[in-house]
């Protein structure tokens, strides 16, 4: 692990300089505000050859500088490390020496990557340090990636007044204005996007750590380490998509929110990006959406012919509201695309409320909630309700204000099509009671709820059987499949998601209970047959067709004994 003693005394301990050379460079480093490490080199006090030699001695590790020689010489075991876990870990390998392989990183301390690299490589790992741009360079160069650098293009956001790596809110903002632009920074960040855009990701987390920042992304609803990138690139690789998302870059103490578009090939992904400050730095996630992906029907979303069935009979009414609700990132949004393009017509006039639009949809008006110029839901959806619409989609009710529009909408011959966050469609109502809104606007405008959650499916490729033992949800003695692992869904035994779903139709006995502002389990309990299908229902069919796993079923299910299924 790293020390904590300042660079300058460890210079003097090796004789690199003297205690004269070192307090004329902090006097000289009270004046221009720049690192120790930069004055000392700007002096000529020290090399930057100097400075790695000294950052290899705080890890404890041999120096390697990674020559042209050495690059040459690494050529024959290139092969053993691929391109990908190379530009992952940020590691090159330089030679094998029987059961060792030695490789030059610029993250030593990174237990993860060398743990990966032994399991994986088969070998036992020896490590030198190299900077981080060398090793960019060298990875280039091996492999033929599109990676740019020049010496020392990454050594200005190194930490060379500690070696201990810890966060300082003093990060010279010039110096990471001026790398933020650099191609390394530029095409490390690209990569990044594009892989986790190429693997399907739905979001990105840039995690600053004590010594490295970690890249996760969201792939099937489950966090999955991406690379690892070393303290040094980590306030270049933030800054530049903040720059990117149109954020402010030398605000670093409140939480922002931006916002950009990327190509890759004919792909238009549109990336929202939110940034939290914490003790290491700020942490940012981007949310994709891919603009081009094709729109999926209500039979692609796996959702079953009762359900479906039922949903198109609610949509087909000339008023009425309907809601989706589940939790974020659980499909919701999907569903009411699928659903307005089973109803679109010439004969309607479908206008839609959004943040942000999502997918276009032919026929439909589409408009984008703007907060910051004031245009929220609630004084949108007014501005909507005088365009003449049939049928409004309401992207999410948030506030009492716009839950109120949208229950008097659909009151006055609208259909509403809107979204909620509650744990299941019987809890819909008591939502809207929690919100303020009358049980009377509840009762004269609410046609039904449809709850959904994503499920993983399972790997077609290496899922395995099993006898089930059997519980009180599945007969003993079936055979069912649960989870293995292979290359094809990297290992985690699934591969894609399907919805689950639950659809509750407001019936006469359901309003009265709603009238009397009766909690969830009373209006569950007194759902007439036929008008409530319980998720579990869907969520048995799905595990006994082998499309999951019990466990995956039962991770997002609340358990309840199944009610009344819709006939």
């Amino acid at each position: 692990m790293y020390g904590t003693k300042r660079l300058g005394e460890w210079l003097i301990q090796k004789g690199k300089i003297t205690p004269e050379q070192l307090q004329t460079a902090l006097e000289t480093q009270q004046l221009t505000g720049e690192r120790i490490g930069k004055v000392l080199i700007d002096l000529d006090y020290i090399t930057h050859e100097d400075y790695y030699e000294a950052q290899a001695e705080q890890y404890d590790v041999p120096y390697e500088p990674l020559s042209e020689q050495t690059i040459e010489s690494a050529r024959s075991v290139a092969s053993l490390i691929s391109q990908s876990v190379a530009s992952r870990y940020f590691v090159v390998p330089l030679r094998q020496e029987g059961a060792f392989l030695w490789v030059a990183t610029a993250d030593p301390n990174n237990i993860e990557a060398l743990d990966y690299l032994r399991q994986a490589m088969g070998y036992l790992i020896q490590v030198c340090y190299s900077p981080a741009e060398r090793i960019l360079s060298a990875i280039n160069k091996l492999y033929g990636a599109s990676y740019e650098t020049t010496e020392a293009e990454l050594l200005e956001s190194e930490p060379d007044d500690t070696f201990d790596d810890t966060f300082e809110e003093s990060d010279d903002l010039a110096q990471v204005q001026e790398t933020i632009n650099q191609p390394p920074i530029i095409r490390l960040v690209n990569g990044i996007l594009h892989e986790a855009i190429e693997r399907g990701a739905s979001d990105i987390h840039f995690e600053p750590g004590e010594h490295r920042l970690q890249v996760r992304v969201r792939i099937d609803g489950v966090l999955l380490t991406l690379r690892t990138i070393p303290r040094s690139a980590q306030a270049p690789v933030i800054a530049r998509i903040k720059l990117m998302a149109e954020m402010d870059i030398t605000e670093r103490r409140k939480p922002q929110d931006g916002r950009f578009s990327i190509r890759l090939g004919e792909r238009k992904v549109d990336a929202r990006v939110s940034s939290l400050p914490t003790v290491f730095g700020e942490r940012i996630v981007l949310r994709l959406l891919d603009r081009t992906a094709s729109l999926r029907s209500l039979e692609q979303l796996g959702m079953p012919e009762p359900i479906a069935q039922h949903l198109l009979q609610l949509a087909s009414r000339p008023w009425g509201m309907i809601l989706v609700t589940g939790p974020t990132g659980s499909g919701k949004s999907t569903t009411l695309y699928a659903l307005l393009q089973k109803i679109r017509s010439d004969k309607r006039n479908i206008l839609t409320c959004e943040d942000p639009v999502e997918y276009t949809i032919e026929g439909i008006g589409q408009s984008q909630v703007n907060e910051k110029v004031g245009l929220t839901f609630a004084s949108q959806l007014r501005a909507i309700l005088r365009q003449d619409p049939d049928v409004v989609l309401v992207g999410e009710i948030r506030d009492r204000e716009t839950a109120e529009i949208a229950c008097r909408a659909a009151m006055t011959g609208h259909l509403v099509l809107s979204t909620l966050h509650t744990n299941d469609a019987t809890s819909a109502p008591a939502r809207l009671v929690d919100m303020e809104i009358e049980p009377y606007l509840i009762n004269s405008s609410l046609l039904g709820v449809l709850a959904q959650r994503l499920v993983r499916k399972l790997c077609e490729r290496c899922q395995q059987p099993v006898i089930h033992a059997g519980c009180g949800w599945l007969p003993q003695g079936m055979t069912l499949y649960e989870p293995s692992g292979c290359d094809a869904c990297n290992h985690t035994g699934y591969k894609g998601r399907i919805g689950m779903y639950e659809l509750f139709v407001i019936s006469d006995a359901v309003r009265r209970q709603i009238h009397h502002s009766a909690d969830n389990d009373q209006v569950r309990a007194c759902a007439p047959p036929g008008t409530l299908y319980p998720m579990e229902e869907h969520a048995r069919h799905l595990v006994q067709a082998g499309i999951t796993s019990v466990e995956e079923v039962l991770a997002h299910l609340n358990w309840r004994p199944a009610q009344h299924d819709v006939a």
